[in-house]
């Protein structure tokens, strides 16, 4: 059945409280009322990491569809290199087929909903991943309204979650944003003639194409999601498409504002939570024209829970606006002696190794199942490395078997902050990380809470930014370990 077989998301847990905005900004560019909070990407989070770990709870999911995923499509407005491909470096982190067709996809707010109609239009196996980091100009609408996030979507691989009942998109050369490719900030234009002109004709024309596509009408739709940062549009388009009826998907702007190209697909997946099978949801989305796709609920959602609430939950309240401009790279910064070292990268190691470095993958000796990180010629045993016997006819040393680690987790060994080492969020934390198996790793951990780290405690590994080169903008990235709690409730 085509459709959507899995969804999953990602949050940063830091969220910026807007009253700190407001209080830090206020001054210069009131913005009433300072209600909610936004999320806020910590230092070593990006477009690729958090679409990584968006599509990681997705696979999660639907643990055998990797192998046969045959394309991913990495959708972003905020992409992290013009070159390389971003796609390419999200595909090898997640140890995707090398046969996988990559690309990546942007230009507008709905080039992440355009790749998913893209997708199920096909009958292949794919992945879609959208992710964005907004850069706003301080004490903007924009900084204000948007937030950071990334969102995954696993298609026609097993049963559906929601069936594909058709779509439609609209292309006009409606330009209500822009920014040029030298340029950090986007422009938006008057929201009045946005709101009428843009949404209110594109999304109902699309809306109505889409459902005449599935042969259904509006009285036949049960939900309704459409992105939006202005203020009742998204009711005044429901009315407009004839979807009065129709419940009206939350927004999420007061748990973590509107996270651009992910946006739709992360409203969806906080939507499908309450979902009953058989009912069906429009997801529309707005930019230079409009897409909207037609979705039923089948018996799969049964019991199936997307992670939205548990994520919405799981944030840290922050009260320091100054960091949002920090880990932007927009305020520069006293970095200490420590914090002035190049950064360079051996692109011909940097490849040669990419199973360990993006991958990580380690090794697993196929006598003893004793697991290392990096991987070895040969394996070391309980005595230490093993040896070959000597004489005229050595045997050969065991073979070690290549073996997946991100999703394995581990424990903590030792743990250390530092408070002397350059951090971009002192202080500098590592430590030995046991790996099932009996492997041990020195590792980053990362996170607002990585000090609370101790010896004994569980964590499970992420990849984020390992370093940053802000010379060339190159960035090195890597696996780490944060904690690994378990998630807290939702909030009644």
């Amino acid at each position: 059945m085509t459709g959507i077989s899995a969804l999953g998301l990602h949050l940063p847990r830091l969220r910026l409280a807007r009253s700190s905005m407001a209080a830090a900004m206020d001054w210069l560019s009131p913005r009433a009322p300072a209600r909610g909070a936004r999320t806020l990407a910590f230092w070593d989070e990006d477009p690729i990491s958090m679409g990584v770990a968006a599509a990681r709870a997705s696979l999660v999911q639907a643990p055998q569809a990797r192998a046969a995923i045959g394309a991913l499509t990495f959708a972003t407005t905020t992409p992290v290199f013009a070159e390389p491909q971003n796609a390419s470096l999200v595909h090898a982190a997640l140890r995707l087929p090398e046969r996988a067709a990559t690309q990546d996809t942007s230009g507008t707010l709905r080039c992440g909903l355009a790749a998913l109609h893209t997708a199920l239009e096909n009958s292949r196996p794919a992945l879609v991943v959208a992710a964005d980091c907004p850069t706003s100009p301080a004490g903007s609408l924009a900084e204000w309204r948007y937030g950071d996030g990334a969102a995954a979507a696993l298609v026609n691989q097993g049963p559906a979650l929601l069936a594909y009942r058709g779509g439609a998109s609209l292309t006009a050369p409606f330009i209500e944003r822009y920014r040029a490719a030298d340029r950090p900030f986007a422009t938006d234009w008057e929201e009045r003639w946005v709101r009428e002109d843009g949404f209110l004709d594109f999304v109902p024309r699309a809306i109505a194409a889409a459902l005449a596509e599935a042969g259904l009408t509006a009285a036949d739709i049960h939900h309704l999601v459409l992105p939006c940062v202005i203020p009742g549009c998204a009711k005044a388009v429901a009315q407009a498409a004839g979807l009065g009826h129709a419940r009206l998907a939350d927004d999420l702007g007061a748990e973590c504002g509107d996270t651009g190209a992910a946006h739709g697909l992360m409203m969806l997946t906080h939507a499908l939570e309450d979902m009953q099978p058989g009912e069906r949801v429009v997801v529309a989305q707005f930019g230079q024209g409009a897409t909207a796709l037609v979705l039923e609920a089948t018996d799969a959602i049964r019991g199936y829970s997307t992670g939205a609430r548990a994520a919405l939950a799981a944030g840290i309240p922050e009260t320091n606006y100054l960091k949002l401009p920090l880990f932007r790279g927009q305020l520069a910064w006293e970095r200490g002696l420590r914090g002035r070292l190049p950064v360079n990268e051996a692109l011909t190691t940097a490849y040669r190794q990419a199973g360990a470095l993006l991958g990580f993958v380690g090794g697993r000796c196929v006598e003893t199942g004793r697991v290392q990180f990096p991987a070895s010629r040969l394996p070391v045993t309980e005595a230490g490395l093993h040896r070959a016997p000597q004489g005229p006819w050595p045997q050969e040393p065991p073979v070690q078997e290549p073996w997946p680690l991100a999703d394995l987790g581990g424990t903590v060994a030792t743990a250390t902050a530092d408070r002397l080492a350059f951090s971009r969020h002192p202080p500098n934390c590592y430590g030995l990380v046991d790996l099932p198996g009996g492997g041990r790793l020195m590792m980053d951990f990362t996170d607002p809470d990585a000090a609370d780290l101790a010896p004994g405690d569980p964590v499970r590994f992420v990849f984020r930014v390992k370093d940053l080169d802000e010379r060339t903008g190159y960035r090195r990235y890597f696996w780490k370990a944060v904690a690994d709690r378990p998630q807290p409730a939702p909030a009644a």
